[in-house]
């Protein structure tokens, strides 16, 4: 028994180191089959279905959620409103102004009503009929209206009128401008004035608008332009534009005019006429004029006197 127990250990080391070495050999193949299998398993493998995702709760979505770091907030513009809704009163007067079965006075008073508003709104109404067809008559009663508005764009508007071609509305502005009465209008009508290329009718207009702005420079244009304009038709406006003042404030003027050798007896008989439509005690002064040597001027100083009352001599009989 002793001879055999090493054979028995060497046969059994034998056996280990055999399956040391088949045992990788074996497993290996097996390995590479599954292996094989797994891929192609996965390979074929159905597409899973996609699956409806289930609503959150507020909470979660809260959670998964960051929330912005400042709040969200949309503004609302409220849609245009129509002028109706902004201005009613603009949107009635414009109804009347446009309206052709209204009266002329209706018509008019409309157009200087919406001149007093003097809104933006009201600015684009009056524009708008003095480019369109619009009567005349609604266009000079816009234009002279101006001169009362108080809105910023009325003084442009009103330079851009006394320069249009309608005469008419021109001169319509050029008495909005004298209603203005300030530096600004005694300028430009006194460039209107003296200015040659300017139309007759616009001149005269502007002339007798001059005398009815209570700022001395108006006068001292007048009283200029009295002496240095040629044009007799021009100066019989000037002379006329003085009458409309006080005639505290022109006395010496029309003395010093009257007395003149240099001043031809018919314009002489226009300042007569134009001291008869001044405010004050004129009778007195115009007596002197009736022992004067020229005859025209005689006559002019009776027939304003007659128009004025009793003369002096009449009054003392």
């Amino acid at each position: 028994m002793g001879s055999n127990k090493p054979e028995r250990q060497i046969t059994g080391s034998r056996n280990r180191i055999r399956l040391k070495v088949l045992l990788p050999v074996v497993l290996l193949p097996v390995l590479a089959v599954l292996l094989f299998v797994a891929l192609r398993l996965n390979g074929h493998a159905p597409a899973t279905q996609p699956t409806e995702p289930q609503p959150q709760t507020a909470a979660a979505s809260n959670a998964s959620t960051p929330a912005p770091a400042h709040p969200i907030t949309h503004s609302y513009s409220p849609p245009p409103t129509s002028p109706s809704e902004t201005e009613p009163e603009t949107a009635r007067l414009t109804s009347i102004m446009l309206d052709n079965a209204a009266s002329l006075r209706q018509r008019r008073q409309a157009a200087r009503s919406l001149a007093k508003i003097g809104t933006d709104e009201a600015m684009v109404q009056l524009k708008a009929a003095l480019t369109n067809n619009s009567p005349s008559f609604v266009k000079t009663a816009i234009a002279e209206a101006l001169g009362q508005s108080p809105n910023a764009e009325a003084r442009d508007l009103l330079h851009e009128l006394v320069n249009g071609r309608d005469q008419t509305v021109a001169r319509a502005a050029v008495r909005g401008l004298a209603s203005r009465g300030d530096a600004d209008a005694v300028q430009t009508l006194g460039n209107l004035l003296y200015s040659d290329q300017t139309p007759l009718g616009l001149r005269t207009e502007s002339a007798l608008s001059l005398g009815d702005v209570d700022l001395p420079d108006a006068q001292n244009l007048l009283i200029k332009a009295a002496t240095q304009i040629q044009d007799d038709d021009v100066v019989e406006s000037v002379l006329d534009g003085l009458g409309r003042r006080q005639f505290s404030e022109t006395q010496d003027f029309f003395r010093g005019y009257l007395d003149s050798p240099n001043v031809s007896p018919d314009l002489k008989v226009l300042a007569i006429e134009a001291i008869t439509d001044s405010d004050g005690d004129v009778a007195p002064f115009l007596a002197k004029y009736l022992n004067d040597p020229n005859p025209d001027v005689r006559d002019a100083a009776k027939s304003a006197l007659d128009f004025l009352g009793p003369t002096p001599e009449n009054a003392t009989k």
